[in-house]
């Protein structure tokens, strides 16, 4: 009796080995689906942990809809399979699979372009634009969306826009250049210099004989002291349009004295600490020496800037009034 146990043991474990050589598609059968025995086609499984990993990953919440489409797909293959049509049920266990691991596609985010930076544009104009030599002429220039400009010849860097007074000895084309973020942008003014008429000879006159005074020296013109008023804002350095013809009337003192040299001095009210102060009033002497250099054409050499913070106040501290006129900037000039 034994003896025939251990046959018939034999016999199931060489067919079982048998049926497995030849069912490569079989896998162990975890009985999740009701399906019994101890193996079962693989894609059935398959299906069943496709669905599972997107539930895991929270798909059922993102997109439901086609979720709950997937776990369809997978249950009806199961209960195919269970009818006892393996490969049909195989199949659809393959469809419901990929549909579990093609749930939720990202979206592309198309990126928005970048708005496009506007391109600088200049103008330039001199008036008038034939002189005769000697005589004087006006440049003035203005530009958009730039943030440095350049006239040349022999003027160099300039605000983004303003005027200078020229006495140019030839006729010129002038060209102003400026440069910004969106690229650049150029304008010529072309100015014609004539030659003065030639002065006809007079017919000499009679040489009267008479007694001849010893002839005195010339008496040289001086230059008086000029003085310029500039008022701020609170803790501001920026120079107002309101002051451009004070700092023009400067300019024509300095073209009219060539050698008269002086100093930009800065004041503030006594708002804030002195040391800050001191700082802030330096800066807007700095700002008007800069404007008149670089707007007039004015040698940097024959003006210097010093800033006193709430020095030698022109007003009383106490009132708005007296702040306002305390925040101000005073030039001095003289000729030696």
């Amino acid at each position: 009796m034994t003896k025939v146990m251990k046959v018939s043991s034999f016999l199931v474990a060489v067919t079982s080995l048998g049926m497995l050589s030849g069912c490569a598609n079989y896998e162990v059968n975890t009985k999740r689906g009701d399906i019994p025995g101890h193996y079962i086609r693989y894609e059935l499984q398959e299906a069943d942990r496709a669905v599972e990993a997107a539930r895991q990953a929270g798909k059922d919440k993102s997109c439901p809809a086609e979720f709950k489409a997937a776990e369809a797909a997978k249950n009806n293959a199961y209960d195919v399979f269970r009818a006892c049509k393996t490969e049909e049920g195989a199949a659809l266990a393959k469809q419901a699979t990929a549909k579990a691991k093609a749930l939720c596609p990202k979206q592309e985010v198309k990126e928005m372009p970048a708005p496009a930076i506007p391109a600088p544009t200049d103008s330039l104009t001199i008036t008038p634009d034939s002189i005769t030599k000697g005589q004087t002429a006006t440049l003035a220039w203005e530009s958009k969306n730039a943030s440095t400009c350049n006239i040349q010849p022999d003027i160099g860097q300039v605000q983004p826009q303003g005027s200078l007074t020229l006495t140019p000895s030839d006729t010129t084309a002038y060209t102003l250049t400026c440069n910004g973020e969106g690229g650049s942008a150029k304008s010529t003014a072309r100015i014609v210099v004539k030659a003065p008429a030639p002065i006809p000879a007079a017919a000499p006159a009679p040489v009267p004989v008479v007694a001849v005074a010893p002839a005195k020296a010339p008496v040289a013109k001086l230059c008086s002291p000029t003085v310029i008023d500039i008022k701020f804002d609170t803790n501001k350095s920026d120079i107002k349009p309101m002051f451009h013809d004070e700092l023009k009337k400067l300019a024509d003192f300095l073209n009219e004295f060539p050698v008269a040299k002086g100093v930009i001095e800065g004041y503030t009210d006594n708002v804030g600490k002195n040391a800050d102060n001191v700082k802030l009033s330096q800066r807007r002497a700095d700002s008007v020496r800069k404007y008149i250099i670089n707007t007039f054409g004015i040698a940097p050499e024959r003006i210097s800037a010093k800033g006193y913070g709430p020095a030698n106040p022109k007003a009383d501290n106490a009132t708005k009034e007296g702040k306002l006129q305390n925040r101000r900037v005073e030039a001095n000039f003289t000729c030696n």
